[in-house]
This record gives structure tokens, C-alpha cells and sequence, in this order.
């Protein structure tokens, strides 16, 4: 997870300054989306896709270490494109964002998206974390501590 932030500063936030990536440097990676920022941050989401898609994997300096070891990562550096690489990233993301949607619609109740860890005892922590504790952190996300 660590690197796909890493790489959205790198090639959206850094090389795109005109745009305001805050949605998901700042409230995806250490807090959570509000209701009314999913669809913003969706379109975000799409645009880094679409920067991702013309990078090609080898544009990461890979941890060797950390290669073929699934336990470390999943993630695939034979992939073409840096997009291909955290695909599963993308796909997850659209997936949150349409559940949570669809939860406010049929029960009028909205689960916040967030980046949570996810092994069962740091998820039910996580889970039960009050929002105010998730608006008033600085410094690393809850999910690297």
C-alpha cells in the first residue's frame, strides 16, 4: 500500500502540481472519504489510473527483497504499466466507493472508505475507531501503525 502512495505523489501529485490530489494523499491515506467526497475522489482515482497507464513498471526502483515473496507483496513488476501493477488497488477502490454508495442509498447509512488493515484483529480495531479520532490525526495513518 506503502508504494502505491508513494508512486501517486511521485506521478500524479508531484509531476501534476496544477491539481488538488489532497483527496487521496491526505483523506484516503490517513483518515477516510466523507460521503461527499466519493465522487471526486473517484474521478481523482481515475486520473492517476490514466498517469499510471502510461508509466511503465520498470519506472519503480522494485525491493528485490521483497520479490516473489507473498507474504511482502503481491504485487507483479513484469506487469507493462504501473497501472497494471496496482490494478487490483484500482479495482478495490471502485468497489468500496460503489458499496458505500449503494449502502447510503438502500439503508441511508454511509460506511466510510478508508484504508484499513487487513488482518482481522488490526480490521476490527480499525472498524471501531471513531471518525473524530481518524479527523484529529497527524502523522502516519492508523493502518502503518
Amino acid at each position: 500500500m506503502m508504494l502505491f502512495f508513494d508512486c501517486l505523489k511521485t506521478y500524479a501529485e508531484q509531476d501534476h502540481p496544477e491539481q488538488d490530489w489532497s483527496l487521496l494523499t491526505d483523506r484516503l491515506y490517513r483518515r477516510y472519504l466523507r460521503r461527499e467526497e466519493i465522487d471526486k475522489a473517484s474521478t481523482l482515482m481515475e486520473q492517476v489510473r490514466q498517469i499510471f497507464a502510461g508509466l511503465p513498471a520498470s519506472a519503480i526502483d522494485w525491493d528485490t527483497s521483497m520479490l516473489g515473496n507473498a507474504e511482502k507483496t503481491w504485487l507483479d513488476p513484469k506487469q507493462p504499466t504501473l497501472a497494471d501493477v496496482f490494478s487490483k488497488y484500482f479495482e478495490n477502490f471502485a468497489k468500496a466507493c460503489g458499496s458505500a454508495k449503494f449502502f447510503v442509498e438502500a439503508f441511508n447509512i454511509y460506511q466510510p472508505v478508508r484504508v484499513v488493515i487487513s488482518d482481522l484483529p488490526g480490521f476490527a480495531r480499525d472498524k471501531n475507531k471513531p471518525l473524530a479520532e481518524y479527523d484529529a490525526l497527524e502523522g502516519k495513518p492508523f493502518w502503518l501503525q
